[in-house]
């Protein structure tokens, strides 16, 4: 098959050999497709097959049947690795991916031999499998008990590691800058920060500003240098801390709040902010401003409370302040709404000089296990105080309680569940942005499990038609754009133009009449008068479509040709549409277009 230019229609009696070839050596699919393509740009072709069929002989034998695209493509030379589907692979080992193929023949073969019993289609799942995010708990809570049992078997040790460290952490980087020819200044700019606190890690850009964090850490910050370091101290330690030390029924019930805004020191103040901006930024996006500024002040007036219960049980004087209570109840909330979050925890390496130049590793642990060892250590310690064994500053039982109140709050506004659906979202962006071979089956069943249950969600939705397409147009795929592509137009027009060029490059076909008059008038908007008039173009060469829906699409599109300048194009629209619609009100106005123009 080949696609040749027709030229004007009244010419078409010529013979081919005399029109320009466009394209040789297609199937007929291809063929249709590009004829099918260049003539809605103007660019009348033909169809026609390389050599004309001759008249077959009376007695022959039956000619052999054709051959199908893929048969007919030529076989490079080589195999074809099966991780990363290169082809032309001569040599034992993947040029690209580094696949060993003599071992992965090997595993191949084993598994032949001895197969892994498949479960039934009808057979029950385990407790385990129908809740996945149970799993995904108890393994941070198993690194977690790790973590303190090595802990508690290198204690004698931590000093000779702390100082033989820096040194072991070099020498790796120079290893892995040689065996990977990258830079040793690459890899350490990947491995070391220079923040001191933990914070949320591949956290994905939103154009959400979270106000109510900055605003929180502005005022602590402003209260301190511009009030409290001018103010008498007896005052704020009478009136403002929790409880003051002149109680009365005016100041007790302010000072539960104001308390929240003071700090001992600098080191006090700069090392709450910073936990604050790790964990508050995260958290607002997720839960909307007024219920953040609720969570933060409850769970602050809660830490309070519980410091207060817990040393009227033990007949000690209570007076606290700082904002470590409330940001200990964010991180509370943090553990419910973003549990699947990875966080990169600083560890210093360079001892004793980390206080001079504050280098750290960046240490990647899951969110859960970062909260969780920080409740255990401020649960080891407020038992202590309890105990009277500790004579620290630290108020481990105001965290206790600020995190547990804020852990109460999540669990009971179901906070759980939003990220149970926030999590297999960010598995099915995973398995679209992996690398062809890599995580695709477990994005994909999330993206199921979240349509599962919302049908109508349109992220899902969309990500699951970009993960059905990633390695070639199928049919699930142009169901799933056809579906989507009609919610994008009615809700974030924007994403309707990207998405719309997706599918468009893929299908290279229009969607239903409705749809693309929207998107004809979408594209309008953005001043893509290119894209709008295809869309509106197809929509004319549909004969399907609905007359109201046509008689737009005719007069719209000679109104886009003419503000293209196409004054000759958008006559013939005008024209069809006087001609398809002689009484209505648009061909009306196509008359008065038609001889302006």
């Amino acid at each position: 098959m080949q696609v040749q230019s027709g030229g004007d229609r009244k010419n078409s009696h010529q013979p081919h050999s005399r029109r320009p070839v466009l394209k040789k050596g297609l199937d007929e699919i291809t063929a249709q497709r590009y004829k099918h393509f260049l003539d809605r740009l103007g660019l009348l072709c033909d169809v026609v097959c390389e050599t004309p069929p001759q008249p077959a002989p009376s007695l022959v034998e039956e000619p052999e049947p054709l051959l199908t695209r893929e048969e007919a493509a030529p076989k490079p030379a080589g195999r074809s690795c099966p991780k990363c589907f290169t082809q032309g692979q001569t040599g034992d080992i993947c040029t690209r991916c580094g696949l060993l193929f003599s071992r992965f023949d090997e595993i191949q073969k084993r598994r032949a031999e001895n197969p892994q019993p498949q479960p039934e289609p009808g057979a029950e799942k385990s407790h385990f499998d129908r809740h996945p995010e149970q799993l995904f708990i108890l393994k941070a809570f198993g690194v977690i008990l790790v973590i303190l049992l090595v802990r508690d078997l290198l204690s004698n040790f931590m000093g000779i590691i702390f100082m033989l460290f820096p040194i072991g952490f070099l020498l790796y980087i120079r290893l892995q800058a040689a065996s990977s020819d990258r830079s040793a200044t690459e890899l350490l700019a990947e491995n070391i920060t220079f923040m001191p606190v933990m914070y949320s890690k591949e956290e994905r850009a939103q154009e959400y500003l979270p106000k109510v964090t900055y605003s929180l850490i502005a005022a602590n910050i402003l209260i301190f240098y511009l009030f409290e370091l001018h103010v008498d101290p007896k005052f704020i330690w009478n009136n403002l801390i929790f409880l003051p030390y002149q109680p009365n029924f005016l100041n007790v019930p302010i000072s539960a709040v104001t308390a929240m805004f003071l700090h001992a020191s600098n080191a006090h103040l700069w090392g709450n902010m910073l936990f604050l901006w790790a964990v508050g930024t995260v958290v607002e996006r997720r839960i909307g401003p007024l219920r953040f500024g609720l969570f933060y002040l409850v769970s602050g007036i809660v830490s309070h409370l519980s410091y207060l219960l817990a040393s009227i049980i033990i007949g000690s004087p209570a007076h606290s302040l700082g904002a470590s209570g409330a940001i200990a109840g964010i991180m509370g909330v943090f553990a419910v709404r973003c549990y699947f979050k990875s966080m990169v925890f600083p560890l210093p390496i360079l001892g004793i000089f980390s206080l001079v130049l504050p280098i750290s590793l960046k240490v990647r642990l899951n969110s859960l296990v970062i909260i969780g060892l920080f409740f255990l250590a401020n649960l080891s310690g407020s038992i202590q105080q309890l105990a009277g064994a500790a004579s620290s500053n630290v108020n481990h039982l105001a965290h206790i309680g600020g995190m547990l109140c804020g852990i109460v709050l999540a669990t009971v506004f179901k906070l759980n569940e939003d990220a149970v659906m926030e999590r297999h979202m960010e598995l099915g962006i995973q398995a679209v942005n992996a690398d062809i071979g890599s995580g695709i089956g477990g994005g994909e069943e999330s993206l199921n499990l979240l349509l599962k249950k919302d049908p109508e969600n349109i992220d899902a939705l969309l990500l699951l038609a970009r993960l059905r397409t990633k390695f070639a147009a199928t049919e699930e795929g142009d169901q799933l754009y056809r579906k989507v592509i009609p919610m994008l137009a009615r809700s974030n027009p924007e994403e309707a133009m990207i998405t719309f060029h997706e599918y468009y490059n893929l299908y290279m076909k229009p969607l239903d009449a409705d749809t693309m008059y929207r998107l004809a008038n979408i594209f309008h908007q953005q001043k893509d008068y290119e894209m709008s008039s295809r869309c509106l173009e197809m929509i004319c060469g549909d004969k399907n479509a609905p007359a109201p829906v046509l008689e737009k699409a005719l007069f719209q599109c000679g109104r886009t040709f003419e503000t293209m300048g196409l004054s000759d194009v958008a006559r013939q629209y005008y024209q069809r549409c006087i001609d398809s619609f002689p009484d209505s009100t648009l061909s009306a106005k196509a008359k008065v277009r038609l001889s302006s123009t």
